[in-house]
């Protein structure tokens, strides 16, 4: 039996919003490790999918163990600074850690965040690499696969 990666997980949290939100549109996944820090994607256990909603509206989804998820929460507030996401994403979290990897950026993450960001130009979506404060965030591009750090 094959283990249900990021996109899979993220999938089931688009499943069970739009079907309880119909206009819900995926906005982004926030991956946390909470064995803390690691270099292996499988690590990535626990996640929060927001979704932009009509009215104004947010709605958040917040996984309760490996590809199950709570109840969503209606917030009646916009999320800001994320552009929607065409789902599903080509890209999962282990192709974009091979990438990283690839790329030199071996150390290891806590975080990791796909989410397309609003500015300053509008892109793809991106898997983001976090580590810390004082740690640059790592990029990948999730459509044309390149690699860079940033705040």
């Amino acid at each position: 039996m094959a283990i249900l990666n990021f996109v899979g997980r993220v999938n089931i949290a688009v499943r069970l919003v739009t079907e309880q939100y119909p206009d819900a549109k995926l906005y982004e996944a926030d991956g946390v490790s909470s064995s803390g820090s690691t270099t292996d994607p499988l690590k990535i256990d626990k996640l929060r999918v927001v979704f932009q909603n009509k009215d104004n509206t947010t709605v958040i989804i917040k996984s309760t163990g490996w590809g199950e998820f709570g109840e969503p929460t209606l917030i009646p507030e916009p999320w800001l600074e994320d552009v929607v996401i065409q789902w599903p994403v080509k890209m999962d979290l282990d192709e974009a850690n091979q990438l990283k990897e690839a790329a030199g950026y071996k150390e290891p993450y806590n975080t990791v965040t796909l989410r397309n960001p609003l500015g300053p130009t509008i892109n793809n979506p991106y898997y983001i690499f976090g580590a810390g404060p004082s740690t640059p965030y790592i990029f990948v591009d999730t459509v044309t696969k390149e690699v860079h750090s940033g705040n």
